[in-house]
């Protein structure tokens, strides 16, 4: 058995995935790892989709790497033949000096991304679902589409394996030494590999056994999501061609984000907060409910802003956030391990950068130029 790669990606979730798919074309061999099976549902790559937008509130640091996974997230749909991206728009919503609409005001003016700004009476007619007080404005960015999340991975995957790459599921790495000329895997089967070079992607795993370097710098939490149900005769108000993807920011500076279904198994409309309602977790917790406290807190929420949805959710379940100190990603190169390559810490909204960063990484760990620049997101921002 020929146990030598030319690398080894561990964790394949959709930062994993994501970097097996833009590193197989590059190696003669190549292996993903990951302790789970190729569709479950314990990390935080799961689920039936994710937002992608481009007027990026977070701020224009940002936007190389938007620009570039776009590219790739079409690239990967037109590849498979099947549809991964629903292109509902986006609208982003708050107080007119709120950072979400001055944010993405001033990223899509800098990164010319096409938008438009909404007066709450303009947004009221555009938008039937949405209750807006008169105070509100609403950044509109046509080009922001919502992703087929479970299957856009797969379909990673799935390229990467017709590209050459072997993947093991079911196996937990365990130990990574530095070889010197490269480095030694040894997984919980007792299996051993050897690598030119490795890249971790294990989400909040990545301290366990690979990377204390980045304890101090990462808290893995849970955050719940939602679905609710449009009420009887609205169910038209709330499909892919009338709801955008949409972000809100509440006068407590609460953030909601929300997706219509885009598949049909999904119960309803998906929503959730993005900066409240998070508890500090370890990533092997077991009690994957929802607080009842959390639940509790929604329907008023709902009720004053979606008043033709259900305001008690069908479903209310967990996933996870990687945080960092400031709320960024953390991507670059191991200090402690040789030919080592990382990307974690993305903070509940790293999904959608996914390609782009698995890209940068397949360029770091095949010793070729960088695809784009990563300075922004290296842990040297914290020293």
């Amino acid at each position: 058995m020929n146990n030598r790669y030319d690398a080894i990606i561990i964790g394949l979730g959709i930062m994993g995935a994501a970097a097996l798919w833009r590193t197989a074309p590059k190696c003669t061999r190549l292996l993903g790892i990951d302790a789970s099976g190729p569709s479950h549902c314990y990390g935080s790559s799961h689920g039936t989709s994710r937002i992608f937008r481009r007027a990026y509130w977070e701020g224009d640091k940002y936007l190389q790497l938007l620009n570039h996974a776009d590219v790739l997230w079409n690239e990967l749909e037109y590849v498979t033949q099947k549809q991964l991206l629903f292109r509902t728009g986006g609208v982003f919503i708050g107080a007119q000096s709120s950072r979400i609409v001055a944010g993405s005001i001033e990223t899509a003016r800098q990164g010319r991304v096409e938008h438009e700004v909404w007066s709450a009476s303009e947004a009221r007619k555009r938008l039937p679902a949405f209750t807006l007080k008169d105070e509100m404005q609403v950044v509109y960015e046509p080009g922001a589409y919502a992703i087929s999340a479970s299957d856009a991975r797969l379909a990673m995957l799935n390229e990467a394996v017709r590209n050459g790459a072997i993947t093991q599921f079911g196996d937990t790495v365990v130990q990574l030494e530095d070889q010197g000329t490269g480095m030694r895997v040894t997984t919980k089967s007792g299996s051993t590999y050897f690598a030119g070079s490795v890249i971790i992607t294990s989400g909040p795993w990545i301290t366990i056994s690979f990377m204390p370097e980045l304890t101090r710098h990462l808290e893995p939490r849970r955050v719940p999501v939602y679905w609710f149900k449009p009420k009887a005769g609205s169910e038209t108000l709330f499909t892919q061609e009338h709801f955008p993807v949409f972000l809100y920011e509440r006068q407590d500076g609460g953030l909601l984000y929300g997706v219509p279904s885009i598949v049909n198994s999904e119960p309803g409309v998906k929503i959730g907060f993005h900066n409240r309602q998070q508890c500090p977790s370890t990533p092997d917790w077991t009690d994957a409910s929802v607080p009842h406290s959390y639940i509790t807190e929604m329907p008023p929420i709902i009720g004053s802003l979606f008043p033709k949805l259900e305001r008690t959710p069908t479903r209310a379940k967990n996933c996870f956030y990687t945080m960092s100190q400031d709320d960024s990603f953390l991507i670059g190169k191991s200090e402690a391990l040789k030919s080592t390559y990382f990307a974690s810490a993305c903070s509940g909204h790293g999904f959608k950068f996914a390609p782009a960063i698995g890209d940068a990484l397949a360029h770091m760990a095949t010793g070729q130029p960088a695809s784009l620049s990563l300075s922004a997101f290296s842990v040297d921002r914290f020293n």
